[in-house]
């Protein structure tokens, strides 16, 4: 009989271990092995709270003995643990034996729900700025038309009529922009993207400006269409800012990463934002735009599993590390 339990118990996914009401482990499942990388005879004798792999043993500990004291209101909890290939979210149900010797608990992977949670959580926030930027942008070049139409209204100004042209065709750009870059985040999966040709792509706008673009190196990369708005928001950067009229871009492997550095010949960036560059809603200058431009850059860097830096040489520096495809 103790064979044919041990044999259902294996083709079990989830790990159930048996604690006594001092936590002292005295039976693992087979698939123990599996989920903390320890064979079940080893845990045995162990309080449950010292299985090293728990990520936050005194945690382990408290919901043990609530649990004991009957003071839990709850049965079950979300515990990290450190896996093989990273970190697995494990939730725990506790069942108390019937004779209140233990405690019957029951270890369940989770970490396909609490990652996809995160991602959405992530994706919100991210939608969240798009909008707070998309209204602030779109509502000043609004202001600046209607003014100049008001003028238009009292006399016929050609020049004005120009401006007014140009800020309006500015505002449906941004709509456009917004549009392309909230379909990317919810969209797209990540996939292999060639760096060089990305930046070659918002490389042409930016020397039909006059800007020389330099452009060394080539590398693949795990990304998506959004890492089009990271180099954009750079370069654009450079130039409204720092008034570069050149810009450096080199493409290196290093190892599973790719590094880019994306060096202007501008005026640098002020010591004293350095630290603030990448914090949402940051401004500086006059010619300051929403603030939050840098801040989606990180976090788009961030959905990757890469991140950025910035510092001076002969200019600016951004220098963006990614995983290598």
């Amino acid at each position: 009989m103790e064979n044919f339990f041990d044999l259902i118990l294996s083709s079990i996914a989830d790990v159930i271990v048996v604690v006594d009401n001092v936590g002292i482990v005295t039976y693992a499942s087979p698939q123990s092995l599996r989920m903390f990388g320890v064979k079940p005879e080893e845990l045995t004798g162990k309080k449950i709270w010292e299985i090293k792999n728990f990520k936050d043993s005194e945690r382990m500990e408290e919901f043990f003995v609530k649990l004991r004291s009957g003071g839990f209101w709850k049965k079950r909890e979300i515990f990290e643990i450190f896996g093989e290939h990273g970190t697995v979210y494990v939730q725990i149900y506790a069942t108390p034996l019937k004779d209140s010797s233990g405690f019957v608990l029951t270890l369940r992977d989770v970490t396909p729900s609490i990652e996809a949670q995160k991602k959405i959580e992530e994706l919100n926030e991210v939608l969240r700025l798009l909008n707070k930027m998309l209204r602030h942008d779109l509502l000043n070049k609004l202001a600046v038309v209607r003014g100049y139409l008001e003028v238009l209204s009292e006399r016929l100004n050609d020049q004005l009529l120009e401006k007014a042209l140009k800020f309006a065709d500015e505002a449906v750009e941004l709509i456009h922009r917004m549009k392309d870059l909230e379909g990317t985040l919810l969209g797209e999966k990540l996939k292999v993207m060639n760096v060089r040709q990305v930046v070659e792509k918002v490389a042409e706008n930016v020397r039909r400006q006059g800007v020389e673009v330099n452009i060394l190196g080539d590398a693949l990369v795990i990304a998506d269409d959004a890492l089009y708005s990271v180099f954009d928001n750079i370069f654009s950067n450079a130039i409204k800012h720092g008034e570069a009229k050149k810009i450096d871009v080199t493409i290196e492997t290093l190892g599973k990463n790719c590094k880019i550095t994306i060096e202007d010949y501008g005026k640098g960036l002020p010591e004293e934002i350095i630290e603030k560059l990448f914090t949402e809603g940051f401004k500086y200058g006059e010619r300051a735009g929403s603030g939050l431009g840098l801040y989606i850059v990180k976090k788009v860097l961030e959905r990757y599993g890469g991140k950025i830096r910035a510092y001076n040489r002969k200019g600016a520096v951004f220098e963006i590390m990614l995983r290598s495809a």
